[in-house]
């Protein structure tokens, strides 16, 4: 008898350690929602609460490695260097622990985020270091998600960064693509997100934040408009949405829609301006609107701040902008 329930208990185990129990999933998605609203403290200190309640857990790593993620690329610097990295490789580390002796569902999850930390790697890449580092890094990823789904088809998180991978390999490699070195998955890529999108655990958001850029390459502009409009009412902070809302309505000559969105996205970002990089978007793109109504008063406006920041605007930043500054200060002249 003793025997017997010793091993009902056993076999109840790996169950009961999973990564992802109702608590978790709710504090999980509590972190999302103040990341998508890009309240990049609120979001750290809420994932920095669920490392210490599990410190084996990966997951703990991962969040908050995504929070600095998303905020790198909302202000387009490299805030963190080595501090980001070292959060990346505590993902593997306790993944590859955790991996030892799971269930099937945590061992699909720490497939997962070792492929999700392979993939803030290939956009840290892509922005602030290596073209080709970041298409390893890539590959990398794929194989760790493709693996993932094998052991667990239902998690449906998985879905995202695969479909992330196969649609835009597929619209960027070009030549590569042409000789047959890259298959065009383009189609399936979208059927992965919109999957994720509907079913998956914890990046249901996240999808359909990578959805919108994906409906802005395949300009189909009504549908990202309504998809971002709808995640501005649930994130109203989140500007990193007002971005493709704006180039939307701008690529669909809604020009005084986009004049709203551009003039709130400018106004949000001279308050705390960073390296400037996204100070010199706002403006380029903003002007660009405003020139089309002939909205000429508002447009030198525009030219007349850059002209007076110009000077703060630190010499690298001027170097990777230098066409769009080109640009305006040529027609303020």
């Amino acid at each position: 008898m003793i025997c017997s329930v010793l091993a009902f208990l056993l076999l109840l185990t790996p169950a009961q350690s999973t990564l992802l129990p109702p608590e978790k999933l709710e504090h999980i998605d509590r972190g999302m929602d103040a990341m998508l609203n890009g309240q990049w403290e609120r979001a750290y200190g809420i994932f920095e609460d669920l490392h210490r309640r599990d410190i084996t857990d990966p997951g703990g790593y991962l969040f908050r490695a995504s929070v600095w993620q998303a905020e790198m690329i909302d202000r387009e610097e490299d805030l963190f260097g080595s501090d980001y990295f070292a959060l990346l490789d505590s993902v593997v580390i306790s993944a590859e622990k955790r991996l030892i002796s799971c269930t099937t569902r945590d061992s699909a999850l720490c497939y997962l985020f070792i492929g999700h930390q392979f993939a803030y790697r290939s956009i840290w890449e892509a922005r602030f270091g290596s073209k080709f580092a970041a298409l390893g890094d890539g590959f990398k990823a794929k194989g760790w998600y493709r693996d993932g789904l094998q052991i667990d088809s239902t998690l449906y998180d998985l879905y995202l960064g695969l479909g992330t991978y196969h649609y835009w390999k597929s619209v960027k490699s070009g030549i590569l693509r042409t000789v047959g070195v890259f298959k065009n998955e383009k189609e399936q890529g979208i059927r992965e997100i919109r999957l994720a999108v509907d079913s998956s655990l914890f990046s249901k958001d996240v999808a359909a934040s990578e959805l919108i850029w994906v409906m802005l390459n395949e300009e189909e502009y009504d549908q990202a408009i309504a998809l971002c409009r709808d995640l501005l009412k649930r994130f109203p902070d989140g500007i990193s949405f007002r971005w493709p809302l704006a180039e939307a309505h701008l690529k669909s000559e809604r020009y005084h829609e986009a004049i709203d969105e551009f003039q709130a996205i400018f106004d949000n970002i001279r308050e705390n301006p960073g390296n400037y990089f996204n100070v010199i978007e706002a403006a380029f793109w903003l002007y660009h609107a405003l020139d089309k109504i002939g909205a000429d008063a508002r447009a030198n406006s525009v030219l007349e701040y850059m002209h007076n920041i110009h000077d703060n605007i630190p010499k690298s930043i001027r170097r990777k902008q230098r066409d769009r500054l080109w640009s305006l200060r040529r027609r303020g002249k």
